[in-house]
């Protein structure tokens, strides 16, 4: 039997809040230097991802004494792990400026939020965080998603992200094309990378009772819905920001 800590309640929402003050505070930081060598910021952000997925996986290692196949990063949540060192190794290339970087806004921001909003397969078995030593993957998979939102956030606030609305297809065919791989990944391993195979954890499960080519357009469709929604209002706050740029000149 699969036992989870309950959601919204106490170790859900104490993570969510320790998570958001966190990297409020690099924020204010980041904000005081003017957003000033934003490479150095991608860099760090591109080098901790890395750090937090290498030791998940190595704890993960020492746990249960082999590499956990399940673990490939072909998973949602795995996408900084491809996009960050493109945007770094490529960064003046139209495709990275015209796929990537719009796909390491929208697409990984809203997959952060999905995981922090809905931890149902990051949460842990323990009803409250403490011992710490008790929830070491839960505390790796909180901050990494945080990370993922934040870093999302940040690629807007510095101006590393230049927003089009036409950027919505670009991100979109970059997270089919992952869903691609990973579903591909899924018939020849038999596992459930980005949930599209048994389900586990998501929400849309019960339509793999119906049918399972409907519960992967649910997924996909559902995830269309999202990043729309992102997209949708970032416009709106671009808009009412150029907007007040226009009221003070």
């Amino acid at each position: 039997m699969f036992l989870q800590a309950p959601l919204f309640e106490f170790k859900h929402l104490i993570g969510v809040a320790i998570v958001f003050l966190f990297f409020l505070i690099v924020s204010t930081f980041l904000r005081k230097n003017n957003y000033d060598n934003k490479d150095k910021v991608i860099i760090a952000f591109t080098i901790i991802f890395y750090i937090l997925e290498i030791v998940k996986i190595g704890y993960i290692i020492y746990l249960d004494k082999a590499y956990p196949i399940y673990q490939l990063p072909l998973h949602l949540c795995s996408l900084p792990l491809y996009l960050y060192p493109l945007m770094l190794i490529f960064k003046k290339s139209d495709f990275v400026n015209k796929y990537i970087i719009p796909a390491a806004y929208s697409l990984v921001m809203i997959a952060g939020i999905m995981a922090l909003a809905l931890p149902t397969n990051i949460l842990g078995n323990d009803t409250n965080w403490l011992p710490l030593k008790d929830n070491i993957l839960p505390i790796i998979s909180f901050f990494y998603h945080g990370l993922m939102v934040f870093s999302s956030i940040y690629l807007l606030k510095s101006r590393y992200y230049n927003f089009k609305m036409s950027d919505y297809s670009k991100s979109m065919t970059v997270g089919i094309a992952f869903a691609g791989m990973a579903m591909i990944a899924n018939v020849l391993l038999d596992k459930d990378f980005m949930l599209l195979n048994y389900g586990t954890g998501s929400p849309l499960a019960f339509i793999l009772e119906i049918s399972k080519p409907l519960y992967v357009f649910s997924m996909i469709g559902g995830f269309a819905i999202l990043i729309g929604f992102v997209v949708i209002i970032t416009d709106l706050l671009a808009n009412k920001v150029k907007l007040r740029k226009r009221v003070n000149s």
